[in-house]
């Protein structure tokens, strides 16, 4: 009985977060995020010359989240729990934030006033 319980109380509390945070956890605004980030990334290696290294994280970042977007199209992302997503959702935002500071830090391509 105490088992039933448990699994009744999850549910409430499933529910509750996913009403709560129902915007921010939906695939399709994950997907969007995902989507944002990777074409940030893009960006960035095009823009902002870097050494081989960071050229290539930026490359496995856009490409992490075009695999990202692409399994918020399935089914098994529908499945996972309220919490897994919005940690991803978290997770997201601050690497879109990194991302967005590390860009305004390096220099210009070109040094030389216009």
């Amino acid at each position: 009985m105490a088992r039933l319980w448990r699994r009744i109380r999850f549910l409430w509390h499933e529910f509750r977060k996913r009403r709560k945070y129902g915007a921010a956890i939906r695939p399709e605004g994950i997907r969007a995020q995902a989507e944002e980030l990777g074409h940030l990334a893009e960006l960035a290696g095009r823009s902002v010359p870097l050494a081989g290294p960071e050229a290539r994280q930026l490359a496995e970042l856009a490409q992490a989240m075009a695999r990202l977007a692409d399994m918020t199209r399935t089914a098994d992302f529908c499945r996972l729990s309220a919490d897994r997503r919005l940690a991803l959702y978290d997770n997201l935002r601050d690497a879109r934030e990194k991302l967005l500071a590390s860009i305004q830090k390096a220099r210009l391509a070109s040094e030389k006033p216009q």
